[in-house]
């Protein structure tokens, strides 16, 4: 749709609107019905396809969200906008009815966002009526609605005609494939506080807490204790809201730190359980199951990982991006005084080195395609000859060459399924989904993990991270928790160690 048969289309929307705003503003104009009767129009006439076929889901340029009822505080804003495969923006919609001004709706569309670390830096929030957009790259504040908006396009329906060239110069198709929101973001610099920086800062806090609290309350430990005990609990912790934010367990964390005292022993029943459930190294009996930690450090702890106290989504935020924030974490360790109270420093090796330096992700991903890919490709492999191939990191650090290789074996995996999805012989080892993609089981991608990937490396806690990481990745995508339990229970996280 050009630009002058989308601005058509709205003029004939803005002039609905107009006549019949008395009917549109009432409480029995529902969300989806916003949706379908304007929000969509307002897209397609930025001339994005909302009825693609014969293509990939994941090539879509829209992918939508429907909640069980309208106007429900969803996790997921209803739009993704994709280019190629690769997101851009997200859309929030609401009916009109609702105000746009509100926290909530507002914190929730913002901290979606926000959790891709810049891959979707804006959210709109529209319900036609009105028509906002915000910078999601900075960390957002429950209580500041009008943070990062954007006020040249903050617009009311009214206003859409007189400004349909800056709305489709920054929104159509056409204008995101040639970089239109990164000029609208403007240029991110070193200063710009990510979410990677962010979550790294919030982190270093909470092993700050536990680290002084746990020295305080058990003399008895040593530091290489101590520094044990504090990667654990809250690698625990963190990989507890991942599971949760994925729908796979309910709410654990919050409940019983709200309604529990003895918070930390009452949470060992639940890692107990968890162990049960999912096996692999995370909650296994440890030394840190026997440490005192005080109510309020451990409260304080959780609370941060929440709304609306914490902007992050953990399901948004990629494995990959979490190792590299435990890379620069781990760049650190816990000391002890002489009177046992514990300091975090940075480890002589990274000071001497200038710091801890990641490797960049498109760097990942072209040494797996020149090695793993190669091998895969040329060959043209089998599931069995793939189950053959060892991959070895003899100094993985937190797992990203492994993380970056397991993606790649996923996707390998995928697609051989899709071109032969017909042979019964491998019915166990993927599924379709109601869109008609392929997906592996939860079975098959633990059995890509143990016959596949290796890794070393001389910090023990850079491994157990690597391992989260992949444990994550593992349950990226989410699974059926009924069936999930009822075929592997103790089996879903393979033993790593």
């Amino acid at each position: 749709m050009t630009i002058n048969e989308g601005k058509l289309l709205i003029e004939q929307k803005v002039e609905d609107f107009n006549k019949n705003e008395k009917q549109y503003l009432s409480k029995t104009f529902q969300e989806t019905e916003v949706r379908t009767r304007f929000i969509d129009p307002f897209f397609q006439a930025l001339g994005w396809d909302f009825n693609q076929t014969n293509i990939s889901k994941h090539l879509w340029d829209v992918h939508r969200e429907y909640s069980q009822k309208d106007n429900s505080n969803t996790k997921k804003p209803d739009y993704a906008f994709n280019i190629s495969g690769k997101l851009k923006f997200f859309v929030e919609a609401k009916a009109p009815w609702v105000l746009l001004t509100d926290k909530v709706p507002v914190f929730q569309a913002k901290r979606y966002a926000y959790s891709t670390n810049g891959k979707a830096p804006v959210v709109i929030i529209t319900d036609f009526q009105e028509f906002r957009v915000f910078n999601a790259i900075e960390r957002p504040i429950f209580d500041n609605p009008l943070q990062g908006l954007i006020k040249e396009l903050d617009l009311k329906y009214n206003n859409y005609l007189t400004k349909w060239d800056l709305i489709y110069g920054n929104f159509s198709k056409e204008a995101v494939m040639s970089g239109s929101i990164d000029k609208l973001i403007g240029k991110i610099t070193k200063e710009t506080k990510t979410l990677d920086k962010e979550f790294l800062s919030d982190l270093i806090i909470f092993r700050e807490l536990l680290a002084k609290n746990i020295a305080i309350r058990n003399k008895e430990l040593s530091v290489d204790i101590i520094n044990e005990c504090v990667q654990r609990i809250l690698d625990r912790i963190i990989f507890i809201r991942n599971i949760e934010d994925r729908d796979i367990e309910n709410e654990i964390l919050f409940k019983i730190s709200e309604s529990k005292d003895n918070v930390y022993k009452s949470l060992l029943p639940v890692f107990s359980k968890l162990n049960d459930d999912y096996n692999g190294l995370l909650f296994k009996p440890d030394i840190s199951d026997k440490v005192i930690i005080d109510d309020d450090i451990i409260r304080k702890i959780i609370k941060n990982l929440y709304p609306p106290h914490s902007p992050f989504q953990f399901d948004i935020i990629e494995p990959e991006i979490l190792g590299r924030i435990y890379e620069k974490f781990l760049g650190s360790k816990i000391r002890l005084t002489e009177s046992h109270q514990a300091k975090v420093e940075e480890k002589p090796e990274v000071r001497h080195a200038g710091g801890v330096f990641y490797t960049p992700q498109f760097i990942v991903e072209n040494i797996v395609f020149n090695t793993v890919g190669k091998i895969l490709t040329e060959n043209k492999m089998t599931p069995e000859d793939v189950e053959k191939i060892k991959i070895l990191d003899p100094a993985c650090g937190s797992g990203s060459f492994l993380l970056g290789a397991f993606d790649y074996l996923i996707k390998y995996h995928e697609n051989w399924y899709r071109n032969n999805k017909s042979s019964r012989k491998y019915k166990d080892d993927f599924f379709e989904t109601q869109e008609g993609e392929i997906r592996l089981s939860v079975k098959k991608k633990s059995d890509i993990l143990k016959n596949n990937l290796f890794g070393a490396d001389i910090d023990r806690e850079a491994t157990e991270v690597a391992i989260m990481s992949l444990y994550l990745k593992l349950l990226d995508q989410g699974f059926d928790k009924g069936q999930g339990l009822l075929f592997l229970r103790g089996h879903i996280l393979p033993e790593m160690s």
